[in-house]
């Protein structure tokens, strides 16, 4: 289990590096520290689930492929088809979609 634990840093630094963000702007983007991230990067600080969570969510990966439970960070980045093709603003757009449409449903009771 150490070496699942251990494969979190690792992993961060590997998907952040593949969205070509610095520390900074992961930290912005999941609304955490600069310094928070390299403790994670480093390994000498374990993220709360919440904040997996939130670094998930910014470098649109799962939570599974941080916590080295699935090992393909591309499979693990995706729910559509060519989802791994379209940009932070066009995922930001479906997302905005998808709560609207959600929100209609809820609020008509169905």
């Amino acid at each position: 289990m150490a070496g699942a634990e251990d494969q979190f840093g690792e992993r961060l630094i590997a998907a952040r590096e593949a969205r070509r963000l610095t520390q900074t702007e992961l930290a912005q983007k999941a609304g955490l520290q600069p310094a928070a991230i390299g403790h994670f990067e480093r390994n000498r600080r374990k993220p709360s689930f919440a904040n997996v969570r939130a670094l998930a969510k910014a470098l649109n990966v799962s939570s599974d492929y941080l916590l080295g439970r699935v090992s393909d960070m591309q499979g693990a980045t995706t729910a559509f088809r060519g989802e791994e093709q379209l940009s932070d603003a066009d995922r930001e757009h479906i997302q905005m979609m998808i709560d609207l449409m959600r929100q209609r449903r809820d609020g008509s009771g169905e």
